[in-house]
């Protein structure tokens, strides 16, 4: 018994074991044994000499005539004896037996293979495409800017992998980016750290590599751990790596790390710095989110063998459509706004702003429209009086930004729900222009807003979001309410409110349009833009020696001025006059700013490269936008360089 047993057993076992070969493995069993079965039945019809169809059949046909009976049951319809008919039976029987089985171990298969698929572990066979690695808020924009990026290509793939279910990826990626265009999106379920996983998304043969942090505490560590894996293979030098880190160290750390070839971008910095130029100038947050995003202008660097032997003065007039800004070397530094005589050598590059770098077309001989010279001096500058509603980490990075650029004296105050930051925890050490004075509220008393908006006539008010004890989701409500407060304080004062500008920042891109509507003029969106310039660097590394220009406080700018301290300006006069007055002053024109308009209204009042040749009705408080270099200062007022003030009075300079 125990031998029958232990029998019982083993055949039982090795059935299990074919079983959990998987479908295929046991279809082929049941194909040999359904083949087993056939061959016996057909040599039993010839060698016990049944007839078929009143005919001795051989080996051969019976065994045809079975296999017949085992695939379609009718085919023993004609047959006459019993034991033909008893054989028959017998086969037609196995025969059900083993399509009944097919036919449920195949759908169970492709289930089985379905599911798997929905797990997100199958391999990605692609190449020249953009791979994303993580997952954050970030990733919505990212892709929102790559598919427009790639508007013009036949096929174009973005491979996300993310320690995250594929089904809901996906569901989130189609229900925050709406028009996806020509561009496919594979989402895949893995550790971006483990080269096991990344090997799923060929990343040694994409276009480019986007590595993001998570919205954990730990983000910087997910970011270094998955460029590391994809450090740990020759081929990393070849690839063009963007990581995002919250931290500057660990920006710096991990550019160090591999040798130059990741390129890192810090987001506290990138937002701090671009908060505090917009700060400055009403419209600027918009022009800066124009330039980093994919939608109009952008910036291009542009290669022509005509550029050889003319100068940068002449360059700047010698085009229709493209904003002439500087100059890429051969060794890839980059100069914002060169010297004028500057001429340009054989590989030397054009760098641009423009909306289509294929439509530039560069004249023999430039053109050089004028412009009246002003009739009044050119305006000063003048101390700021910010109001700041809302405290977060960003903050003291923001106020350490803009205590570079504004004049000596000027005054910011902070206004802080206590019940959410702490009057001590308001802090900013070392500032040497700015005088900062703390209030603190509870709930962001609309009263307090407007007593404070009336007693001190801020000329700017920056609304942030507390990051701490409140969600995403309430802390842009609050930012709302207190949009919504500042609007109706200008709505009742408007000898106050007209000289006020509001910036505001917004955690979820989709709160922008209710920030339009609430009354905001500018908007810092945080994810939104880092993962803009996460993008551009994605699809042109080089365009961070530009960008670390713009930004940094030792390199250029880009500004606001009136048109007044340029000239005067007259009715439909060509913008390229415009252009022409700047560059006399030493700056950069890229475009203009329409005075009056505001909230939602703003952003069509800035035009961005427009033609030189178009007429334009601007007026003495209308603004150009202007890229300048540091040592030229922006408003030529009493703190101008001597050269500076003589290149713009048309006077030679030493």
């Amino acid at each position: 018994m125990s031998a029958r047993r232990s029998f019982r057993r083993r055949v039982r076992y090795k059935f299990d074991t074919v079983l959990a070969r998987g479908t295929i493995a046991v279809i082929l069993w049941l194909g040999l044994i359904t083949g087993a079965v056939v061959l016996v039945s057909g040599t039993l019809l010839s060698v016990l000499e049944i007839a078929v169809h009143g005919h001795q059949v051989g080996i051969i046909e019976g065994i045809w005539q079975n296999m017949l009976r085992s695939f379609e049951p009718a085919a023993m319809e004609a047959d006459t004896g019993w034991p033909l008919r008893l054989q028959s039976l017998f086969v037609v029987l196995f025969g059900i037996l083993v399509g009944s089985s097919l036919i449920g171990l195949i759908a169970s298969g492709i289930e089985r293979r379905v599911a798997e698929l929905r797990k997100g572990r199958s391999e990605v066979l692609e190449e020249n495409h953009v791979l994303i690695l993580g997952w954050s808020e970030k990733v919505f924009p990212v892709i929102t800017e790559l598919v427009l990026a790639h508007r013009g290509r036949k096929d174009s793939v973005i491979v996300v992998l993310a320690d995250h279910d594929k089904i809901e990826m996906e569901d989130a990626i189609r229900a925050r980016v709406r028009h996806l265009g020509r561009t496919r999106i594979v989402c895949r379920s893995g550790d971006p750290s483990n080269p096991a996983d990344l090997a799923l998304v060929s990343p040694y043969e994409t276009r480019s590599v986007i590595v993001l942090g998570n919205n954990h505490i730990d983000g910087d560590a997910q970011v270094i751990r998955s460029v590391l894996a994809l450090m740990d293979d020759d081929r990393f030098s070849t690839l063009r790596v963007v990581a995002d880190c919250a931290l500057p160290e660990n920006a710096d750390a991990l550019r160090e790390a591999s040798d130059g070839h990741a390129i890192t971008t810090t987001s506290s910095e990138l937002i701090a710095r671009v908060t505090a130029q917009a700060c400055r100038h009403t419209g600027l947050g918009t022009v800066f989110e124009e330039l980093l995003d994919f939608g109009d202008v952008d910036i291009y660097f542009h290669d022509d063998s005509r550029l050889a032997g003319r100068t940068f003065g002449d360059l700047v007039m010698s085009y229709e459509r493209g904003a002439a800004i500087g100059v890429r070397y051969p060794d890839g530094v980059v100069d914002l706004n060169p010297p004028d005589d500057h001429v340009f050598a054989e590989d030397e590059v054009l760098v641009v702003v423009t909306d289509n770098l294929e439509s530039l077309d560069l004249r023999p001989e430039p053109a050089r429209p004028e412009l009246p010279p002003p009739s009044l001096g050119a305006s000063s500058a003048t101390r700021s009086s910010i109001l700041m509603v809302g405290w977060n980490a960003l903050a003291p990075k923001i106020l350490g930004e803009l205590d570079k650029w504004v004049e000596p004296g000027s005054t910011i105050r902070i206004l802080v729900d206590e019940s959410l930051v702490s009057k001590e925890e308001v802090a900013v050490p070392g500032l040497e222009r700015l005088q900062l004075s703390v209030t603190t509220t509870y709930h962001s008393a609309p009263r307090k807003v407007a007593e404070l908006c009336t007693a001190e006539a801020y000329d700017r008010v920056v609304v942030l979001c507390y990051r701490i004890g409140l969600s995403a989701e309430e802390a842009d409500a609050r930012a709302l309410m207190t949009l919504l407060q500042l609007r109706q304080f200008r709505q009742d004062h408007p000898e106050l409110g007209n000289r006020m500008s509001v910036l505001t920042e917004v955690l979820d891109i989709r709160d922008v349009r209710l920030a339009r509507v609430a009354g905001a003029e500018d908007f810092i969106v945080s994810e939104r833009i880092t993962a803009l310039m996460l993008a551009q660097l994605a699809e042109d590394p080089d365009r961070e020696k530009v960008f670390a220009d713009l930004f940094e406080t030792t390199g250029s700018e880009v500004c606001m001025r009136a048109i007044s301290d340029y000239g005067d300006p007259q009715p439909g006069l060509a913008y390229g006059a415009y252009v022409a007055a700047a560059q006399r002053a030493g700056h950069l024109a890229i475009g203009y700013r329409l005075s009056g308009a505001r909230g939602k209204d703003l952003a069509s009042a800035i035009h961005l490269d427009p033609p030189k040749s178009k007429p334009v009705d601007l007026g003495p408080e209308d603004r150009l936008v202007i890229v300048v270099s540091r040592d030229t200062d922006p408003t030529l007022g009493p703190n101008a360089t001597d050269s500076a003030r003589r290149q713009y009075e048309g006077t030679p300079a030493g």
